[in-house]
């Protein structure tokens, strides 16, 4: 074959990261236009990816964008595949990597939603639909854009811990701790202090901040579970266990009340209160989130 076919196919394998032999057709059946036999191509793959794309999804990573470098502004996305493996994938990863970044970047999108938000959103100069349809096709697996949220404060700062990393930006598990302070730059400056208060909500899995915040319909569920737990206690004990018994349901159940993962003998709330008299700051949570796969 002339020299010259060879490396419009080598041209059109790096382009579209399709097969030798796919390529080849594709040149083939376009008269050697590259760029016909990339639209060629992509709705050749479009055809796959559409009986991919009803596959169930239960391996992926939670993407992170500018979170090291800002604690005040940073941006995440939950992306699901099919198998750890691809979710290990390089191609899925720098998908991943790309995407995070352009929806941090563009002003224009909602600042939370899911893969609907997206349609009009440029991946490295090309829509996300096709970016993500081509990157089906090259991979062979199902992928869904489950959601992505965008973080931003002028009046607290964000601490996010990765747990189960594949790289510096992407994990299975991540959690988020929003500290709202009197004085942010000095917040900053015992950040690795407050990384612990991350690393709490990743291990721990609270349902919420604290009583005020936990669900009506959660304390209801648990109350009657006690009830019927303890439905032969006698009547004149009953209230006492149960308040009890919901009170230890609460501190194990809400951020401020757990036993911290470091130092059991005391909990989320006096820790948070010891910081804040050490360095005389003003120190609160204002809010956190847990992502898993």
């Amino acid at each position: 074959m002339p020299m010259s076919n060879m490396e419009s196919i080598k041209k059109l394998r790096d382009s579209t990261g399709s097969g030798i032999v796919d390529c080849k057709k594709a040149l083939l059946e376009n008269n050697n236009d590259l760029e016909k036999a990339i639209k060629w191509l992509r709705e050749k793959g479009i055809l796959k990816a559409q009986k991919k794309q009803d596959r169930e999804t239960n391996e992926g990573i939670i993407s992170f964008y500018n979170h090291d470098t800002s604690f005040s502004s940073f941006s995440l996305c939950m992306i699901k595949c099919e198998t750890d493996f691809v979710a290990k994938n390089d191609d899925f990863l720098n998908f991943a990597s790309e995407l995070t970044k352009a929806i941090h970047e563009n002003q224009e999108i909602s600042n939370f939603g899911s893969a609907e938000n997206l349609s009009n959103l440029l991946i490295a100069g090309k829509k996300f639909n096709s970016t993500l349809t081509d990157l089906i096709s090259k991979i062979g697996e199902n992928i869904q854009i489950i959601s992505y949220k965008k973080y931003y404060s002028e009046n607290s700062i964000f601490i996010c811990y990765l747990h189960n990393k594949y790289n510096s930006s992407c994990s299975k598990i991540a959690s988020i701790v929003e500290i709202s302070s009197d004085n942010l730059a000095k917040t900053i400056d015992i950040i690795d202090q407050l990384k612990v208060l991350a690393m709490q909500v990743s291990a721990m899995k609270p349902l919420s901040l604290d009583k005020d915040s936990l669900e009506k319909k959660i304390l209801d569920d648990e109350k009657d579970i006690i009830l019927k737990q303890i439905e032969n206690t006698p009547e004149n004990k009953k209230e006492q266990i149960l308040q009890g018994k919901l009170n230890k349901f609460i501190k194990e159940n809400t951020l401020l009340g757990q036993a911290l993962i470091t130092d059991p003998k005391k909990n989320v709330s006096d820790y948070l209160s010891e910081l804040s008299k050490s360095f005389n700051l003003d120190l609160n949570i204002a809010s956190m989130d847990l992502y898993n796969i």
